[in-house]
């Protein structure tokens, strides 16, 4: 015979366990949800498949037209309750001041058939999804066949991935933040398409030993240490519209305590390359004039200038080490004046007409990482998947006249674009190599850039 109390418990205990298993079951479908709109693609349907190739010469070739613009893209800080949390080193590294502005620097270049946007943004890096909607801002007016959106990897930015938030599962993105970079974009872009005039196109070549301003700080050593420009003039007076140069390192000089918005050497180059290198007061060489953009390129392996790389100051000889604006400084005018000095005569002649011809395609990768699985589902990257396990990313082969450039995501190999591939003691894979002609000896042209972090 059971008694009353016996029954109670049991009633009870059905329903402590009947909660717990509703509880149970709306966690598991709250799980598969947040894990659907994770993997979820943030562009359905969406395939890059653009193939313009050289046309038929006409009987009167048009001129080259190039325009430039840019916008500021500075972060907030105003807000103590909202933190802007830096990219690149640790997570946790809130944004305390604005040492230099940052910046979306935009290139509009047109053959009279070709329309070809190019963007610059001191920014940590920006994934595919996010330069996919950046792009659907652009007017179709606008006539932008094809537009390149690259970041220069600058670790004293805010996150724009999600990496670097407060905590380990906590995304450092402010959405709100990234929009406006999106929109930056967008004004960067209308500025230079409503400025396009004719223009004459030098390429410039410049050979750089890199001891003294950038390290290889994983085995093997090998850079990527040249520096590429590709130099816009008037036709009539030879007067500087701007330039788009490459040269490959991390911007990381102030390094990892720095807690101040800086562009870093990329900032100090266009200002020294549009405004002249300044010291003490006094113009040590002119400026050029004009607009000027820094695109980054084989910084993988890696390529930096750490507190352990010394950089000489080419107008003071002094040695810097220690992390600073001086050593930024120091670093961005000795490149700088590397490109002053040649601008002059040591160029490849320049040209008024320049065809456009574009090979972009999306690329589908298998990603088998399972921290890059787990991220998305922590809500720490807002990536999209095409399909389980699967990315959509990007990559471009662009001529213009006699320059070609590589558009690669992410940070890419020096030894991938030029070569001396080994199985290094100590080296990040360790692997034998897979031997295939490097990247420049595939690439058409006589100058060939890589522009890294370029549209993912």
């Amino acid at each position: 015979m059971r008694t009353p109390s016996a029954g109670r418990f049991r009633a009870c205990f059905r329903r402590i366990f009947l909660v717990l298993a509703v509880a149970v079951l709306a966690l598991l479908v709250l799980a598969a949800i947040r894990i659907v709109y994770a993997f979820r693609d943030r562009t359905p349907g969406y395939h890059l498949s653009l193939h313009i190739a050289r046309r038929a010469p006409e009987t009167e070739a048009p001129f080259l037209r190039v325009g430039f613009g840019r916008r500021t893209i500075n972060p907030d800080l105003s807000n103590p309750n909202r933190p802007v949390w830096l990219a690149g080193f640790a997570g946790g590294r809130a944004a305390t001041t604005i040492h230099d502005d940052l910046w979306a620097v935009a290139c509009v270049i047109d053959d009279g058939r070709t329309r070809l946007g190019i963007v610059s943004l001191d920014a940590i890096g920006m994934f595919n999804d996010d330069v996919i909607a950046a792009r659907r801002l652009l007017p179709a007016g606008w006539k932008l066949d094809y537009t390149i959106i690259c970041a220069t990897h600058n670790h004293s930015t805010p996150d724009l991935l999600g990496l670097w938030g407060p905590r380990i599962f906590q995304t450092g993105v402010d959405r709100a933040y990234l929009r406006r970079v999106q929109e930056s974009i967008r004004e960067a872009l209308g500025e230079a398409v409503s400025s396009l005039q004719p223009a004459d196109l030098s390429l410039m070549e410049i050979p750089v030993h890199p001891a003294g301003l950038v390290a290889d700080s994983r085995k093997p050593e090998v850079f990527d240490p040249d520096i590429r420009v590709m130099l816009f003039t008037r036709p009539d007076a030879a007067a500087v519209i701007g330039s788009v140069v490459s040269w490959a390192d991390h911007p990381e000089t102030p390094w990892s305590r720095n807690t101040g918005i800086t562009a870093d050497f990329p900032g100090v180059l266009r200002d020294s390359l549009e405004r002249g290198i300044v010291y003490d007061g006094q113009l040590r060489m002119e400026g050029l004039g004009g607009i000027h953009l820094y695109v980054n390129g084989a910084i993988g392996g890696l390529m930096t200038t750490d507190p352990e790389t010394a950089v000489r100051d080419p107008f003071t000889g002094e040695e810097i080490s220690q992390p600073s604006q001086k050593k930024s400084r120091a670093l961005g005018n000795a490149i700088a004046q590397r490109i002053l000095k040649h601008a002059a005569s040591e160029r490849i002649a320049p040209a008024q007409t320049a065809a456009i011809c574009v090979h972009a395609r999306s690329v589908e990768l298998p990603i088998a990482n399972f921290n890059f699985l787990l991220a998305p589902v922590l809500g720490l990257l807002d990536r999209g998947h095409v399909r389980w396990k699967t990315l959509r990313t990007e990559a471009a082969l662009v001529t213009i006249g006699e320059a070609a450039i590589a558009c690669i995501p992410g940070e890419i190999y020096p030894e991938l674009v030029n070569g001396g591939i080994e199985r290094a003691p100590g080296g990040d894979f360790d692997v034998d190599p897979v031997e295939v002609p490097h990247l420049r000896a595939l690439m058409p042209g006589k100058v060939k850039f890589v522009f890294g972090m370029a549209n993912d």
